[in-house]
């Protein structure tokens, strides 16, 4: 029997709905393909018309009764699809693709995402998709890319069924008392938790942030961009180099990352560093929003890094292990139903002065053959990240973030796409690419393109 889920928020969905709510500061995801063929324009309507029918097609709605959970319905349909005419130059294609981010996805007011496309000088052609990570997690984004472009059939909404939404006043005042139950048990198990553990965090001596972090203060009306670059390689030079110093793929993402921070001089040799990671929580036939549990693995970075991964292999197995257990949740997660109740004044505080990660990385995977060249030729390059909005400098400064990587695999290669989050230390993005590139030559791997 299939299980079916209902279109109210999860957890993730909260988080960065509320991101976009108290403080402005929206995360806009963009998929972006490099293909080798230009597609049509017919082609691309297609994929548009496939993407208007599929999970990405979803608007948030508030409840009626406080501390009711939002729901999920789904979008009208409308055009959101641009192909422009002129070419971009090679060195031009980043700044394209900041360009996108203008599109005006809005997880209430639609649309939920966008589509364009434009031709590359020389040869080739670009195409960007743009939504909201409050609307789906990258996960979900390649589920409807895939739908889109195979002309498969997905629900827009995750409980699809005509009852579900017809949504009565007692729905919400049931959903209300649940949250109020759930968020009585979670602080309850947050404060047993608490006392078996005090201390214990500050103990292991990890590295979690650039450090403490100031309210946060958007600027509805900046367009800033941080520093990205995205690199191409052969996928079978980076399993060798990780397969040669006893790792894996995650683990040689993790400390690259973690030597990144390093070599900007965010944290130093020797130190142990807590890389944050997205951990998939979404099983078959799962069409919620976000499905993400988090990880945070502990990366000693030590002076033989670069030539034996077995450490932080061995620390991500063991973090992963204890995201599993239901019996290890963390605090964190234990107060995740208490913030859905809490005051939107108290929760803004909260939000506000929690620091941004020092290094985060995110392996989305192998992609599809599908939607790897968008029905035509697997593509060049697939960069893949998540950009926060209405952002400064000035508000980086002040959220003590560092260096964030996002790994995505199609065909026989992988696009490396980072982030630089320190304005200081790494203010621009050719000071990026070089500590990308020389980072990537100390582990052995030959990039195949930079852009």
């Amino acid at each position: 029997m299939v299980e079916v889920h209902d279109n109210r928020f999860t957890f993730g969905d909260d988080a960065y709905f509320l991101g976009e709510d108290l403080l402005e500061v929206p995360v806009a995801s963009q998929h972006t393909w490099w293909l080798p063929t230009p597609l049509s324009p017919e082609a691309l309507r297609s994929i548009h018309h496939g993407l208007q029918r599929g999970p990405l097609s979803r608007l948030a709605v508030g409840s009626r009764v406080p501390g009711a959970r939002r729901r999920w319905v789904p979008a009208p349909a409308s055009d959101r699809l641009t192909i422009e005419s002129d070419p971009v130059p090679p060195e031009g294609l980043m700044a394209w693709c900041d360009q996108q981010l203008q599109a005006p996805v809005d997880p209430v007011r639609g649309p939920g995402w966008w589509l364009s496309a434009t031709p590359v000088v020389g040869d080739g052609q670009l195409v960007s998709l743009v939504t909201r990570h409050t609307i789906a997690d990258g996960g979900l984004i390649l589920q409807a890319v895939d739908a889109a472009v195979t002309g498969t059939p997905l629900p827009r909404v995750p409980d699809d069924r005509p009852a579900a939404g017809d949504v009565r006043l007692r729905d919400d005042l049931r959903d209300a008392g649940r949250q109020y139950a759930a968020a009585g048990r979670g602080l309850m198990a947050a404060v047993r938790a608490v006392r078996r553990s005090r201390g214990s965090s500050e103990r292991d001596g990890a590295k979690a942030s650039g450090g403490p972090a100031r309210a946060l203060r958007a600027d509805v009306g900046s367009s800033y961009v941080p520093p990205f670059v995205a690199i191409d390689m052969a996928s079978d030079a980076w399993q060798s180099a990780a397969d040669a110093r006893g790792g894996t793929p995650n683990s040689l993402l993790l400390m690259l990352s973690a030597g990144l921070a390093v070599a900007a001089g965010l944290a130093r040799e020797d130190e142990t560093l807590r890389v944050a990671m997205p951990v998939r929580r979404r099983g078959e036939n799962d069409y919620r929003s976000n499905m993400l549990g988090g990880a945070s693995v502990p990366v000693h970075v030590t002076a033989d890094r670069y030539t034996d991964l077995r450490r932080v292999r061995a620390a991500t197995k063991h973090e992963l292990q204890r995201v599993a257990d239901p019996t290890q949740t963390s605090v964190m997660e234990r107060l995740e139903p208490v913030a859905r109740v809490l005051p939107r004044a108290v929760i803004r505080k909260v939000v506000e002065g929690m620091p941004a990660s020092l290094v985060a990385v995110s392996n989305l995977g192998r992609m599809t053959a599908a939607g790897g060249g968008l029905g035509g030729p697997t593509a060049l390059s697939m960069m893949c990240r998540g950009v926060h909005r209405n952002i400064t400098p000035e508000l980086l400064r002040g959220a003590g973030g560092g260096v964030t990587t996002w790994l995505q695999e199609f065909g026989d290669r992988m696009t490396l796409t980072v982030e630089a989050l320190d304005p200081d230390r790494i203010p621009d993005r050719d000071r990026l690419a070089a500590l990308v590139a020389e980072e990537l030559r100390r582990w052995g791997i030959t990039p195949l393109r930079s852009w």
